[in-house]
């Protein structure tokens, strides 16, 4: 199994969405934040987002209502259709989910797991067998 992680120091503007049209997310948006560890982890590793098969994104606190952040994270990315996006709550689920994800059963899995909510650096990883 091979984890790649990345933290992120500076957060350049970009869009939701590939809409060009998009409005612009703050820097100190929790999607904004995680769009960028994503792409930056993504970059580091030389991956390209159609290779990933699954996204997780850690959350803080209980969503009501679910803001499914993991499926914008993958529109962002520009991800394949049919990749899996999951929200958990905290890195233990999330990483609980990773493994379970890349089990030696199944074929190669390669999942990004996303935390970027709260106060610290954003970090993603990308775990892959």
């Amino acid at each position: 199994m091979t984890v790649h992680d990345t933290h992120s120091a500076h957060l350049p503007r970009i869009s939701a969405t590939p809409d060009v049209s998009a409005p612009q997310l703050l820097h100190s948006d929790p999607l904004h934040r995680a769009i960028h560890a994503a792409r930056r982890t993504l970059l580091d590793a030389a991956m390209d987002p159609a290779d990933l098969d699954a996204i997780i994104y850690v959350v803080q606190r209980r969503q009501v209502p679910l803001r499914w952040q993991s499926a914008r994270v993958a529109y962002a990315l520009g991800t394949r259709e049919d990749v899996a996006a999951f929200d958990v709550p905290g890195a233990r689920a999330a990483e609980s989910m990773a493994t379970a994800l890349s089990t030696p059963d199944e074929p190669a899995r390669r999942v990004l797991v996303i935390e970027a909510e709260g106060t610290g650096q954003p970090s993603a990883s990308l775990v892959s067998d």
